[in-house]
């Protein structure tokens, strides 16, 4: 993610723009195997996903995208931003 999306993302958070977006988005994510709940949601960066089976990895393999580690409340915030495993 790009510095102007991570800065964009933690001000639309403290502002409270963007909520129905990450509302949706957020509801996704929860659910996900990338999933991590500290910080608010992170998107866990030390785990792969194939996001065709759901399968899951500790290590990189085809078809799998690795968790981008970004704190979800702000990510889901931003309209330019995407999933890692494309799931939004």
């Amino acid at each position: 993610m790009e510095i102007g999306h991570i800065i964009q993302g933690h001000a639309n958070e403290l502002l409270g723009l963007k909520d129905d977006m990450s509302r949706k988005r957020m509801a996704i994510c929860v659910k996900c195997p990338l999933y991590k709940n500290i910080l608010g949601g992170i998107c866990n960066p030390k785990l792969w996903l194939n996001p065709d089976n759901g399968n899951v990895s500790m290590e990189k393999k085809d078809n799998y995208y690795k968790g981008c580690g970004c704190r979800l409340q702000a990510k889901t915030r931003v309209s330019g931003s995407f999933c890692p495993a494309t799931k939004w």
